[in-house]
């Protein structure tokens, strides 16, 4: 069993519709507190590809995690929360932005056999700029995400959790993260287990 701490950053404002948030899973194995002002920095540095009037609410307090089970065992509080709005230009593309790809170095048992464990963080909205004419990243949106990517794991240990393939199961794992891959092309959540 390794525990996880959960960072559950929240959405909202333009562009968004519902509740909206990013999940990111640090390891807990040294039982400090998940890096919050480090995870703020990250998306404050990138704040200015986000639309003006979208906020991000980052926690002072969540949930530790059993990654063998998802089971709550115990709760973390850390200095360095709060908000960060976003900084690019007002207008955003509804349902879509970019997606920061993680990728690690354990292999789990899926549907169709071993594979390897990946993990993936969506950016969404982004602004108004983002976007060449063909539909795709402009460069330096790239570059920027990748930095954020970078940030995020150099922050702490960032994890990608494999949740339990039953209700009531108990086969989770987590693994760490090794690198980020920002892909040059628009991405949108098709359902929730996106």
């Amino acid at each position: 069993m390794t525990s996880l701490h959960r960072v559950v950053i929240e959405w909202a404002g333009a562009g968004v519709v519902g509740r909206a948030v990013n999940v990111l899973h640090y390891s807990a194995s040294d039982n400090t507190a998940p890096p919050v002002a480090a995870i703020k920095s990250a998306f404050s540095a990138a704040a200015n590809m986000l639309p003006q009037g979208l906020v991000l609410t980052f926690p002072g307090s969540g949930d530790t995690i059993d990654d063998t089970t998802g089971h709550l065992v115990g709760v973390w509080s850390s200095s360095g929360g709060g908000t960060i709005p976003g900084g690019g230009i007002p207008a955003a593309v509804g349902g879509v932005g970019a997606v920061l790809g993680w990728t690690t170095g354990g292999i789990v048992n899926g549907a169709k056999g071993p594979r390897k464990l990946r993990g993936r963080t969506f950016i969404a909205p982004l602004d108004g700029a983002a976007w060449d004419a063909d539909g795709t990243l402009k460069t330096n949106y790239v570059t920027n995400l990748t930095t954020l990517g970078s940030a995020l794991m150099a922050a702490g240990p960032l994890a990608v959790w494999h949740r339990p393939t039953t209700v009531g199961g108990s086969d989770g794992n987590s693994y760490g993260v090794i690198s980020c891959k920002v892909r040059d092309k628009a991405a949108y959540l098709s359902s929730r287990r996106d």
